[in-house]
């Protein structure tokens, strides 16, 4: 049985479009893959001529009016039609058409949707569940505990309860997702020096000692408060199958220092199956031909990967 993946368009003035169409061209077809591109078939046209590549024979599925597009900068438009892409997919998955989705880069400032964090809140809010933001790297597996969130508001969203979600979510991810048997993880503490024995901040010491010390009597095998820098200096995730991160740039510096042109962001905890490449819309990038599609080749690698784990266990 093929594994059916949809593709959603992304902000097509960014690089989305390029990348999905150098991926595909690499993707080993042996796999038993069906591919369907929630996309305007004229824009991908149009767009793979200006970069002087092939148009392949993915079905494309636009039943809206032609999308207008132009390389380099984000309008309302453009973050209409990324917005209309990741809504048909979203169908397509309701009604049992597409097993996953690979979600190319959009800009979250030009989607005409108020309180628009991403597409992590937004398929959370669409799919159900308990949403996880997760990046896989051939190194280093990091999820975040807060997302999208200034950071002056990070330390208030962030609990106990909160922490022992993401880190229930983030072990069953691993055994369901990716065949972990005994995930081993890592928890970031929020201060520096892990708050130093409290000299620099309770945190480490109250409430995540909390939720350490649940997660512990519910089977979990969590370690840390770990102080970030150190513990990213040191390599100390390689002891480990995933680390928690507690807000967004304490995981994705290092992730994205050593996974840059070959990680998966992840949308865990939900029914459905969502990978991305770890990139943004790259507007400087965009219509030279010269962007980098390792991200995007390993997303859809990872939705397939996952897809074909689930149907193992159940």
């Amino acid at each position: 049985m093929a594994v059916r993946v949809g593709i959603t368009t992304g902000d097509p003035n960014g690089i989305g479009p390029e990348v999905v169409l150098k991926a595909l061209a690499q993707f080993d077809r042996s796999a038993d893959v069906e591919f369907v591109w929630f996309a305007d078939p004229v824009l991908i046209a149009d767009q793979a001529a200006a970069l002087g590549l092939p148009v392949l024979s993915v079905p494309c599925v636009w039943p809206l009016p032609a999308v207008d597009w132009a390389f380099g900068r984000g309008t309302s438009a453009s973050g209409q039609a990324a917005l209309d892409s990741l809504n048909l997919a979203l169908d397509a998955w309701r009604a049992g058409q597409i097993d996953a989705m690979v979600t190319p880069p959009l800009s979250k400032e030009h989607v005409p949707l108020p309180g628009f964090t991403g597409h992590t809140g937004y398929l959370a809010h669409a799919a159900g569940g308990e949403a996880l933001m997760m990046l896989r790297g051939a190194e280093l597996t990091v999820a975040l505990a807060t997302e999208h969130m200034a950071l002056a508001d990070v330390r208030g969203a962030l609990s106990a309860d909160l922490v022992l979600r993401k880190l229930r979510a983030l072990d069953s991810a691993l055994r369901q997702d990716y065949g972990v048997a005994s995930p081993r993880l890592a928890l970031l503490a929020l201060n520096p020096h892990a708050g130093d024995g409290g000299r620099i901040g309770p945190d480490e010491q109250t409430w995540l000692a909390e939720a350490l010390d649940t997660a512990g009597h519910e089977g979990l095998d969590v370690q840390g408060p770990f102080a970030a820098d150190g513990f990213f200096a040191a390599r100390s995730y390689r002891r480990f199958d995933a680390t928690l991160a507690l807000y967004h740039d304490q995981g994705l510096i290092p992730f994205k220092m050593l996974a840059f042109h070959d990680g998966v962001n992840c949308t865990a905890g939900l029914d459905l199956v969502r990978t991305s490449p770890d990139h943004g819309t790259a507007w400087d990038l965009a219509g030279q031909g010269l962007a980098d599609q390792g991200s995007m080749l390993a997303a859809l690698g990872t939705a397939v990967e996952v897809v074909k784990n689930r149907h193992k266990t159940r």
